[in-house]
């Protein structure tokens, strides 16, 4: 089972470690701006609210995401689901895929997938919180990285474990990104995810 816990959190980094091999493609580059007003923060009204009936979640984006899904592989079994809304110098990946077996101690299959995370990206831990989302148990991941040849990326990662679907939301930015922007940016995508009933 361990197997399977590493190699499916290593789908969840997946995206990350693309921006280093094809950056221009995945749209995380500094003091670019690929449509226009990509390097303004938009205000509440130009966010929309992006709802995944299949993934059974809805979160504010700033842009209609980009699905994709990474198909299951030999060794882990496990499809991933992945919507991505990548701005100029910073960007949202939404993810999620189903475990046929958690084990018993929710909080070690969330170590795993942490450790996971962190070691497919190639990442350094920067800080690590215990939280949750409607009493389901969950993990906030703060990582910084460097990419294409010295780009410093940082990361936030909230992962929740919802029975058996994991859930996985990263706001990511370039370091020299305003702290007080990114931050306000965080808080307004994090707040707004929600999940939502079958239907």
């Amino acid at each position: 089972m361990r197997n399977n816990i590493l190699a499916a959190c290593l789908t969840l980094i997946s995206i990350t470690i693309g921006y280093g091999s094809q950056p221009e493609a995945h749209g995380i580059r500094p003091n670019t701006a690929t449509r226009p007003g990509a390097n303004e923060f938009q205000t509440e009204t130009g966010w929309i609210k992006f709802t995944s009936p299949e993934g059974r979640f809805a979160v504010l984006l700033p842009h209609e995401p980009k699905f994709e899904t990474v198909a299951a592989s030999e060794t882990s079994g496990i499809t991933n689901y992945r919507y991505s809304d990548l701005e100029s110098g910073y960007g949202f990946i939404c993810e999620y895929f189903d475990v046929e077996s958690t084990g018993a101690d929710l909080q070690r299959f969330l170590d795993l997938t942490r450790d996971g995370i962190l070691r497919g990206a190639g990442a350094t831990k920067m800080g690590e919180e215990k939280i949750s989302l409607n009493s389901y148990p969950g993990r906030e991941l703060l990582m910084a990285f460097t990419v294409n040849e010295g780009t410093e990326i940082t990361a936030l990662t909230r992962i929740y474990l919802v029975d058996k679907r994991l859930y996985s939301l990263t706001f990511l930015h370039v370091k020299s990104m305003d702290a007080t922007l990114a931050s306000d940016i965080a808080k307004k995508f994090f707040a707004s995810f929600e999940l939502k009933p079958a239907q």
